[in-house]
């Protein structure tokens, strides 16, 4: 009965804030979720203790609020989210180091001399090279569009379908109906493509201040990242012990496959610039630069290499398309077989291991709700959620698997 009463003043409170907030037009300033998350909170905490509903709701406005603050700050957590992702990627080179005696601090400031150095690198000797050969292929695929738009307009093209005993009138009105504006859609949508390159980079150069700061929060990161475990730990030992072991088997897969996708990337496209280069297919340093970008995302990325690749050699109107495309097809096929079997199972093992099946499932639908980040982030989701699947089956079957997980992820 008491539990009936609390919960019927906290609705009715609840209520008339509600209503006291919109009367007042304080719902509609920027900082009205805080104020009403705030208020919600002055009638949640006093009954966590004693209401299992109140530290639920209690639970969920906090995470909805969390949500809101990330979605809010936009681009603002660019800088800090960037530098906890290298900052995490780091870590454990350089607890390796620190075992071999060299202090946490100076190892991380040598680790992040040698990256901002690679980063300028490429920055000064690939990024040109890529941008120069993006413009290249932008105005062969504009020529390709007018040559064709041309000869489905001439005189020779109406010819040649008389030859085959087919009839001009019909053909030349679905040429000017059809054909036509799509290839001017065509070559619209390309052009749409670099504004909306161009945009982002612009994007980039805006945030560049912040991106300044990257090198230096990513220090601090990596020197204090053993205490920010620490507190972690010492925080979920007392209130979920249950909690801390599913970080430690999350981290466990998040951290292989992020290192097994770095390193499998890397390797596919330093191999595929120098192949297409040495080889000499059109634009070999963009495509191969692409391959690396795309190989994170299983089947499609390579798929979409191959795909892009045999257009820009057919647009680039290359001595020796068929050669070419057979050259491509070759060394793409060749790196994906060396990054799927043998470096991504030495880097990641079974912990991110999953069925075909399930893999092409989860990429459809976190690619149909997502977009590319869904693509990218599909694997190591889908490995975590199948982590609980195998826990619940367990359960039933009455087998635990979990030490085998802690053992995997360790």
């Amino acid at each position: 009965m008491d539990t009936i009463f609390r919960v019927g003043g906290l609705t009715a409170a609840a209520l008339l804030l509600a209503g006291f907030l919109t009367a007042t037009g304080l719902l509609i300033v920027p900082l009205a979720p805080l104020i009403l998350y705030a208020s919600a909170m002055v009638f949640l905490v006093p009954m966590r203790r004693v209401s299992a509903l109140a530290r639920i709701m209690s639970n969920w406005a906090t995470l909805i609020f969390a949500l809101w603050i990330l979605t809010d700050l936009g681009t603002l957590l660019l800088p800090f989210a960037l530098s906890f992702f290298l900052a995490y990627i780091l870590d454990p080179l350089v607890t390796r180091m620190e075992r071999w005696r060299v202090p946490r601090w100076l190892s991380a400031l040598l680790i992040n001399i040698v990256l901002v150095g690679i980063i300028t690198l490429l920055a000064v000797f690939l990024a040109p090279v890529v941008w120069s050969q993006l413009q290249e292929l932008v105005k062969s695929v504009s020529s390709f569009v007018a040559a064709a738009q041309s000869f489905l307009e001439s005189r020779q093209f109406y010819q040649w379908l008389r030859a085959l005993g087919i009839p001009s009138g019909q053909v030349r009105s679905l040429v000017q109906d059809y054909l036509i504006p799509r290839l001017e859609g065509i070559s619209q949508y390309v052009f749409s493509l670099v504004v909306s390159f161009l945009e982002g980079a612009a994007g980039v150069v805006a945030q560049l201040v912040n991106i300044i700061l990257v090198p230096l929060l990513t220090f601090y990161l990596v020197t204090d990242m053993p205490r920010l475990a620490m507190l972690v730990r010492r925080v979920l030992e007392q209130r979920s012990p249950r909690m801390l072991g599913d970080l430690i088997l999350i981290n466990g897969i998040i951290r292989a496959y992020i290192s097994g996708q770095l390193i499998t990337a890397t390797f596919v496209g330093t191999m595929a610039v120098l192949a297409f280069v040495i080889a000499g297919i059109p634009y070999g340093v963009f495509l191969g630069v692409l391959c690396g970008l795309l190989n994170p995302i299983p089947y499609v990325g390579l798929l979409a290499s191959l795909l892009i690749a045999v257009v820009t050699i057919i647009m680039a109107q290359s001595s020796q398309p068929l050669l070419d495309i057979l050259l491509v097809a070759a060394i793409i096929n060749l790196l994906h077989f060396i990054g799927a079997y043998l470096i991504d199972p030495r880097v990641t093992g079974r912990r991110v291991g999953l069925h075909p099946v399930m893999l092409i499932a989860a990429l459809f639908v976190f690619g149909h709700f997502f977009g590319l980040l869904g693509l990218i982030v599909a694997v190591p989701v889908t490995a975590v959620l199948m982590m609980y699947f195998n826990r619940w089956t367990a359960a039933i079957s009455g087998e635990n698997v979990e030490s085998s997980q802690v053992s995997n992820a360790g």
